[in-house]
């Protein structure tokens, strides 16, 4: 059950957690020995007063810029609790588009990693001050911050001129904005979503509650993603802290030979990711054993029971592979391949799929181990509305919502604003998706990348593209309409195309053909591939590692 607080601010909740679980350990690199909840409050504590006495002031917006760690979390939790706005900033964005940033956010101040500060084309940050990500320490006083008229962070007419309390925070109101948080969406253009505490405290508990049984004080997660991201953020920290485990970071970017040491020496309870970790799974573990036997391969795909038998098997290698103690695995982020999830039900995989977008704090739909649904990513949380409009034939249309969670707007953009929300005051999540009678949910895809047939049939490219993504020859791809002719874009695995030599060569086009074929059976008429291009990079990718279309597609 969430906690009371008296009011629904990111330090009451912050006060809260402290004052229940002030002896657990809590925060911690791989290898270390992790600091306690208590050691952690006080911390944010000492952090919340340095920046007073460097005289920031109440709704200052302060960036965050580096990889995931403990004092990642803390300067989060700091700057939060005290009153100013963070700015989390993926690492991957390009220079120009973290200056961009900075500059637009107007940020008083950044936490950085130092190996920032010597980078070059990071101009943005010589005119802030800067604290070290290493120690938390000031690295540059920089100029004061401009401020005037009044805060777009909040509806107090005197922010400016109020004064830090002896805890180092602000006065608070739950329609304040917390965080600022610049999204890449899959066009490259980036907004700016304004999240209040009241968003962000409201969400929290709602998808941890649901899984209650997997968290105890001996639990430890470990996400996958950056904490920049909502999922990884909110889902990843501040709900997972709600419930008092522990939370292990990696000291250097994932490899699958890294992570497998390190899911040995950690063996985590919860882990967070995306389905394309999975996938990959999957697609380089499982597939290679199954085609590597012609009997086995015929078996798989049509006796069940071998199926099942096999996929056990393989699932007690996965589960061994994270370390033995899983005991569940959150998934967000992208649809989910049908011939994946098959493999994580028969091969009792503990996962829930869970959907949410940055605009609504993220979390929107999600379900209980119990009550997972072979496809589905669960139902509406609690306090969240969901319905679809402009549905098809078969019942799918566009997915709108209204809850606590939904973002205040826009960062200075009030057009923009203005055209997702309808009249009646609903947000338009931009996807397309279906409810049973049970409530349900499953997502078709992006309302913008559906594609329509020669006969006006809705054609989602998504779907096709993860069942593509299970093919052991294919790493990523993109599916679109050239002309009338419905396109997959790949870029094959290198590992197959070694053995070939080229995309040219006649025995690597007959493999792809093959493959063609096979997932057209599996297809209706008019969402059949009918060829392949090839490309010799990998796409580019958002931090969710969706690949950006339009970059790739004419006119997207």
């Amino acid at each position: 059950m969430p906690f009371k607080l008296k009011k629904n601010t990111i330090n009451e909740f912050h006060n809260e957690v402290i004052k229940k679980y002030e002896n657990r350990p809590f925060l911690y690199f791989v290898d270390d020995e992790p600091i306690s909840y208590g050691e952690y409050g006080e911390k944010v504590q000492e952090l919340r007063l340095r920046l007073a006495d460097c005289g920031l002031k109440k709704s200052d917006p302060v960036i965050i810029l580096g990889p995931a760690s403990p004092h990642w979390a803390i300067s989060f939790m700091s700057i939060m609790s005290a009153g100013y706005v963070a700015v989390p900033v993926m690492e991957d964005f390009p220079a120009a588009d973290i200056n961009h940033i900075i500059e637009d956010s107007g940020a008083a101040a950044a936490f950085i990693a130092p190996a920032y500060k010597s980078k070059e084309g990071f101009s943005a940050l010589d005119s802030r001050m800067l604290f070290s990500l290493d120690d938390l320490q000031l690295m540059e006083k920089g100029p004061s911050p401009n401020r005037v008229g009044p805060s777009d962070f909040t509806d107090n007419p005197d922010y400016a001129s109020l004064d830090a309390d002896e805890s180092g925070c602000f006065p608070v109101d739950p329609s304040d904005v917390a965080e600022l948080l610049y999204t890449s969406g899959t066009t490259g253009h980036s907004k700016a979503v304004m999240l209040t505490h009241n968003n962000l405290v409201t969400n929290l508990y709602l998808g941890t509650d649901l899984i209650d049984d997997c968290f105890d004080e001996d639990g430890i997660l470990m996400s996958l993603l950056p904490m920049a991201h909502s999922f990884g953020s909110t889902s990843a920290f501040l709900s997972t802290m709600y419930k008092g485990p522990r939370i292990c970071f990696l000291k250097r970017k994932p490899t699958p030979e890294y992570l497998q040491t390190v899911f040995q020496k950690v063996k985590p309870t919860v882990l967070g990711g995306v389905p394309l970790i999975f996938e990959k799974i999957y697609q380089k573990k499982i597939m290679p054993l199954v085609e590597s036997k012609k009997a086995l391969k015929w078996a798989v795909e049509n006796l069940p029971p071998v199926r099942k038998l096999f996929y056990r098997v393989a699932g007690k290698g996965v589960l061994k592979y994270f370390g033995g103690r899983l005991k569940c695995i959150i998934i967000g982020g992208a649809t989910f391949s049908k011939q994946v999830e098959t493999f994580m039900v028969e091969g009792k995989i503990p996962y829930v799929l869970g959907y949410g977008l940055s605009e609504t704090s993220p979390l929107l739909t999600f379900s209980s181990l119990p009550e997972a649904r072979f496809g589905s990513v669960g139902k509406a949380v609690g306090g969240t509305d969901l319905r679809i409009s402009n549905p098809d034939s078969d019942g799918t249309g566009d997915i709108e919502v209204r809850g606590p969670q939904v973002m205040k707007g826009y960062y200075r953009q009030p057009e923009e604003t203005a055209s997702v929300f309808t009249e009646d005051g609903w947000f338009k999540t931009g996807d397309r998706g279906v409810v049973d009678p049970e409530g349900y949910l499953y997502i078709r895809g992006r309302s913008k990348n559906v594609i329509v047939g020669s006969s006006g049939e809705n054609i989602y490219p998504e779907v096709i593209e993860t069942m593509l993504s299970t093919s052991s020859m294919i790493e990523e791809t993109i599916v679109y309409l050239d002309g009338d002719q419905l396109t997959a874009m790949v870029y094959p695995d290198q590992e197959h195309l070694a053995v070939y030599g080229s995309t040219d060569q006649a025995d690597f086009l007959d493999a792809m053909d093959a493959v063609r074929t096979e997932i057209n059976k599996s297809l209706p008429a008019a969402s059949r591939i009918v060829k392949f291009e090839y490309r010799d990079e990998a796409f580019e990718k958002t931090p969710t590692k969706k690949i950006k279309r339009g970059l790739y597609i004419e006119g997207y």
